[in-house]
């Protein structure tokens, strides 16, 4: 059963919304962007938003009814969805053909998708054959005035389509020109925020029941491979009264009593995430937190951390290889700080799981035995202390507006193995994961394409989706996705050349290619 769902009338709003969260109904609950968008719109007396999300991540999806009234997705004329990572839009394609809307666009009749989300934000070039709208931006400073435009236009799908193109932030495919610009909110102490979280009393989220709560957006740091700190840029936090007066007010609406969820892409690292934790211990909460950086502020917390319940840190060194740190722009000079912080991590009591990323082309040798050397060190420790660790392996995934758009990926074969390798060299007491190196490249392959992708969308939907599903479909359209290994000219334009992100963006691309290029040469 739910708790916090919206109930209206449906027959006294102007405007019934479909908002499609393209992953399960797990996954929606455990993130925060599904509240803001369902709390954000359904402010409005006009409005109903219902949402919708998937049964199963591959096969056959049934036909898809919102959770609040059991409506079918084709019921509603606007539809709304968020791609939060790029395999996302295959899970949107086979809901909309459950439902018996088209996935091609200039097939689809009245209805309208509009996507957002950061797969659609870094390059929305793929996905333009399949949603009529993208917006580049953030929910709190776009949807109200999309929603507005509806109101106004809905009656027409080629008049509001018009509409929307002449939103700076918005990319409507065949009507807007020139550059599309990235809108955010300003200040997070005044923005909306989700104080009603929908929550459910049968289902535990990912990082178990709590009020979610989050205190930063946007990114301290630049790292060279992260392609959501230049889509969340600038940094941006709440203020320390701003976070108790949401918790005090979330709490009174929340199955987990005194339980919290952070979230946060840099975490701690300001003096008010400190004081946070303090406050927090102070008033008696339990605290997860997903993911934590290295810092001395973490050095610091972690024997707040630990009296707030927390037993498993994890982190993302991505290397201890100091030649690619150099490249990652992360922990430039900082590897002996960031082993030292693990190992008394350790020695308290803490489970880790670490985050490492492989693959590297040009630097593919120098980072191996450095690797394998660190992490033996720390599984010795671990298993000195009695505590588990868990080490994760990603390939090198290229993103558009990140350095590594003009370098590209390694080939399959040798990224299996480098894991190969990796498996043989760690002892221990250790559990290994792994990212599918062919998940890996569908990522890319969608993020890097410089056109769009709806027919191969719709054909790998048709398949089941899926690991299965694309590489049926690959087969079936023998799909050319060469530039996901090798990367594009640094001369050249970028296909998504026209999302404007903020002015340094493309600066410090530029000059972190630079360093990647002359390392690379000189090994």
């Amino acid at each position: 059963m739910e708790i916090n769902v919206c109930r209206k009338n449906v027959s006294r709003v102007v405007a019934r919304v479909a908002y499609i969260y393209p992953s399960t109904y797990k996954a929606m609950i455990s993130g925060l962007s599904a509240d803001i968008v369902y709390g954000l719109l359904n402010r409005l007396d006009e409005v109903y938003v219902e949402r919708f999300a998937c049964s199963r991540l591959h096969g056959p999806e049934d036909e898809p009814r919102s959770f609040e009234t059991g409506s079918r997705l084709r019921e509603f004329s606007l539809i709304l969805t968020s791609i939060h990572y790029e395999p996302d839009i295959v899970n949107l394609a086979r809901l909309l053909l459950s439902g018996g809307i088209s996935v091609l666009a200039g097939q689809r009749g009245e209805h309208v998708v509009i996507a957002g989300g950061p797969a659609c934000m870094e390059n929305p070039i793929p996905y333009s054959d399949v949603v009529d709208a993208c917006i580049v931006g953030e929910a709190e400073e776009t949807l109200e005035k999309v929603i507005n435009l509806w109101l106004e236009y809905g009656g027409s799908k080629k008049r509001f389509l018009e509409e929307l193109a002449s939103l700076s932030y918005v990319y409507v495919p065949g009507l807007s020109n020139g550059i599309v610009v990235r809108k955010y909110a300003r200040d997070l102490n005044t923005s909306f925020y989700p104080i009603k979280q929908v929550e459910n009393t049968d289902i535990e989220p990912v990082y178990g029941r709590g009020f979610k709560l989050e205190v930063s957006r946007g990114c301290i740091f630049w790292c060279s491979f992260c392609v959501e700190t230049r889509l969340f840029q600038p940094y941006r936090e709440r203020g320390l009264s701003t976070l108790k007066g949401i918790l005090e007010r979330g709490l009174n609406y929340s199955l987990a009593g005194k339980r919290v969820v952070i979230f946060s892409l840099v975490f701690p690292a300001t003096q008010t995430h400190y004081k946070l934790l303090e406050y927090l211990e102070k008033e008696g909460y339990i605290a997860s937190i997903p993911s934590l950086r290295v810092s001395p502020y973490l050095e610091k917390a972690l024997e707040l951390i630990r009296s707030l319940g927390q037993r498993t840190l994890t982190l993302a060194p991505e290397s201890f290889s100091p030649i690619v740190q150099s490249v990652l722009f992360k922990y430039t000079g900082l590897l002996e700080y960031v082993n030292n912080i693990l190992e008394e991590a350790i020695k308290m009591g803490f489970d880790l799981k670490l985050y490492l990323i492989y693959g590297f082309k040009g630097l593919e040798n120098t980072d191996l035995e450095v690797n394998s050397e660190h992490l033996n060190r720390l599984i010795k420790t671990a298993k000195q202390f009695k505590r588990r660790m868990v080490v994760s392996f990603t390939p090198l995934i290229p993103k558009p507006h990140t350095l590594f758009q003009w370098v590209g990926m390694l080939p399959r074969d040798r990224l299996a193995s480098i894991l190969r390798a990796y498996r043989n060299r760690l002892k221990g007491p250790v559990e290994t994961r792994v990212y599918d190196i062919d998940w890996a490249i569908i990522q890319a392959q969608l993020a890097l394409s410089p056109r769009p992708l709806g027919s191969f969308i719709e054909q790998w939907a048709k398949c089941g989706g899926g690991l299965a599903g694309w590489r049926r479909a690959m087969r079936d359209l023998g799909v050319n996705y060469e530039y996901v290994f090798t990367g594009y000219s640094p001369e050249s334009q970028l296909p998504w050349g026209f999302i404007a992100l903020g002015d340094e963006h493309g600066e410090v691309a530029k000059s972190q290619y630079v360093v990647y290029e002359k390392l690379a040469r000189s090994l």
